[in-house]
């Protein structure tokens, strides 16, 4: 019979605060309930909240969390100069952490257009700043540059989050060259290449 590996505390977090802000990407924050959280984690309200105290609690290491994620999607770019193999790390890495944390890749692409909630928007502001400017530091002077890369981010979020059953993990050199598109790169043979 083979023991049953128990996941660390820090696992059991970091599960809970991928769930919660899944949740609150949905929901908002003020409109988020803990019960939402504890359901989608497998676990009871009082459980979360013994984990961490207080739905403020939540959200402060939910925010803490994307501000880590970007700032990993965003070294994935550095020592490169802006351009399509920057892009194409970039979006290789939001790959890889909307995979590994679907709940905060929604979020941090959610607040792009949870204006419904100004609060999300402004907690993560700086999650997105990291996110935007890892794509181009002057992603903010460039009007269109600014389009592609909110574009890119957005299209590769939503096809992931679309397919979250299948995982196209075999796929993700189009989910890839989707957003490359996006970003006005032209591929080896792609559509957008002259004929």
């Amino acid at each position: 019979m083979k023991a049953t590996v128990r996941p660390t505390s820090e696992e059991i977090d970091h599960a809970l605060i991928d769930v919660a802000a899944f949740i609150f990407a949905r929901h908002g924050f003020a409109q988020g309930p803990v019960q939402a959280i504890a359901d989608g984690a497998g676990y009871s309200k009082a459980a979360v909240l013994k984990r961490f105290g207080s739905k403020e609690r939540i959200q402060d290491a939910v925010v803490a969390r994307a501000e880590e994620h970007a700032a990993r999607v965003a070294a994935a770019g550095e020592g490169l100069p802006v351009g399509p193999e920057r892009d194409a790390a970039l979006l290789g890495a939001l790959v890889e952490l909307i995979e590994e944390w679907p709940g905060t890749g929604a979020l941090i692409v959610g607040a792009f257009w949870l204006t419904r909630e100004p609060e999300i928007m402004q907690r993560l502001s700086g999650a997105q700043r990291m996110l935007m400017e890892g794509f181009d530091p002057d992603v903010w002077t460039d009007e269109e540059r600014h389009v592609r890369v909110v574009a890119a981010i957005g299209a590769v979020t939503v096809t992931l989050m679309a397919n979250r059953e299948a995982k196209w993990t075999e796929r993700t050199d189009v989910v890839i060259a989707a957003g490359l598109g996006a970003l006005g790169h032209r591929g080896d043979g792609d559509a957008g290449t002259d004929a």
